[in-house]
C-alpha cells in the first residue's frame, strides 16, 4: 500500500501527557490507530478495518507538525566513544538547547546531521520555530468538582504518514467530526482534513532503505524475530515509552488495567529497520482484544555523527 500524508488542522486540542491540566503537542500512531477502530465500530466496518490495517505492508506514522513544509521528530544524538575537547566545548554550547527541541523542518535536517553546522545558533532558530507552532494553556472547568484541563492551541497543521486504502480515508473523513484527543464532548479534539501526496523531500528519505541510520517515525517494537543488532553494538540511539492505561469492560462493569507495553520512541535511531507489529495489550480475562499500533515506519539519515 503507498503511504499518503494527512494533514489535520486542530483548532484546539487536549493530547494527554498523564497529567489532565497539561497538553502535548501531538499524538502518537497508536492513539490514532485506538480511535480509527472506535470510528470503525461506530460505522460497523471493524472487522474490514482489522483485517485491512493488520496486513503487514500497512503503516502510520506518529503526528507531526506541519506548517510551510513537514516536521520530522528530532534524530536522538548518538554517543561518540571518543570525545575531543573541542567536542565536548561545542557539544556544551548546543545540548541546554537540545534537551527542549522535539522536531525539526525536513528542510533542515540535512544541516543538523552535520556536526559543523550542528551550531548554537541553528538550534537557537530551530527553538523559535518550535515555539511558535502552538500555544499551551489551562482552562478552568467550572461545577461542583471544578477541575483544570491542559489545552493546545494550534498555529501550524499536524500531519501523519498512512498507507493509503479507500477505507483508512473514510475513516479519517469521519474522525475529523468525531475529534481526537480528550475532553472532545468539550469542543476539543476536531480537526479539518486534507490529503496530499508526500513532499518530494521526505519522500526521497522515506525511499532510502539502506543507506547510513535510520529515523524511526513511530513508537513502536521490533517482533521477537526481529533482531536489532544496533541494540547489542551500540551503533544506534534510542528511548523507551511506558505504554499504560485501563480499558473498560462490560462484562465486569469496571474500568481494567491493560498490559504494559515499552516501546522505542520516535526519533530513535537504528542502523537498520524493523517491521514490529499491532500487540494485543488486553487486561487478563478480557471478552476481545485491545490493541496495541507498534508497526515501524522509518525515514533515511544517510551519516549521522
Amino acid at each position: 500500500m503507498a503511504l499518503q500524508l494527512y494533514k489535520m488542522r486542530f483548532r484546539e486540542a487536549h493530547f494527554g501527557t498523564g497529567y489532565l491540566n497539561t497538553s502535548s503537542l501531538t499524538f502518537s500512531a497508536s492513539q490514532l490507530y485506538s480511535a480509527l477502530c472506535l470510528e470503525a465500530l461506530k460505522n460497523d466496518c471493524l472487522d474490514e478495518w482489522l483485517a485491512k490495517s493488520q496486513q503487514t505492508d500497512f503503516l502510520l506514522s506518529n503526528a507531526f507538525p506541519y506548517t510551510d513544509k513537514p516536521f520530522l521528530p528530532l534524530p536522538l544524538k548518538r554517543k561518540e566513544k571518543r570525545l575531543s575537547l573541542e567536542h565536548l566545548t561545542a557539544e556544551n554550547r548546543t545540548k541546554k538547547g537540545l534537551a527542549n527541541l522535539q522536531f525539526i523542518p525536513v528542510d533542515k535536517l540535512e544541516a543538523f546531521l552535520n556536526p559543523e553546522r550542528r551550531t548554537s545558533d541553528l538550534v537557537k532558530e530551530l527553538l523559535t520555530t518550535q515555539e511558535g507552532l502552538s500555544k499551551k494553556s489551562v482552562i478552568m472547568q467550572k461545577g461542583i468538582d471544578p477541575y483544570e484541563v491542559g489545552v493546545t492551541e494550534y498555529n501550524c497543521s499536524l500531519y501523519v504518514l498512512a498507507s493509503q486504502s479507500d477505507l483508512f480515508d473514510q475513516l479519517m473523513t469521519a474522525l475529523q467530526y468525531s475529534g481526537l484527543g480528550g475532553k472532545r464532548s468539550g469542543g476539543y479534539g476536531q480537526f479539518k482534513l486534507t490529503i496530499e501526496d508526500i513532499p518530494a523531500e521526505l519522500q526521497s528519505r522515506l525511499d532510502v532503505r539502506s543507506d547510513g541510520y535510520q529515523l524511526l517515525l513511530t513508537d513502536s517494537i521490533p517482533t521477537e524475530d526481529e533482531l536489532i543488532e544496533d541494540l547489542v553494538s551500540g551503533n544506534g540511539a534510542y528511548h523507551l515509552v511506558k505504554n499504560s492505561g485501563f480499558t473498560y469492560s462490560p462484562t465486569a462493569h469496571e474500568q481494567l488495567r491493560k498490559q504494559d507495553l515499552y516501546k522505542f520512541s520516535a526519533g530513535s535511531v537504528f542502523k537498520q529497520r524493523y517491521t514490529g507489529g499491532i500487540v494485543d495489550v488486553r487486561p487478563d480475562g478480557f471478552p476481545h482484544p485491545v490493541y496495541n499500533f507498534a508497526r515501524g515506519l522509518f525515514v533515511g539519515l544517510g551519516e549521522y555523527k
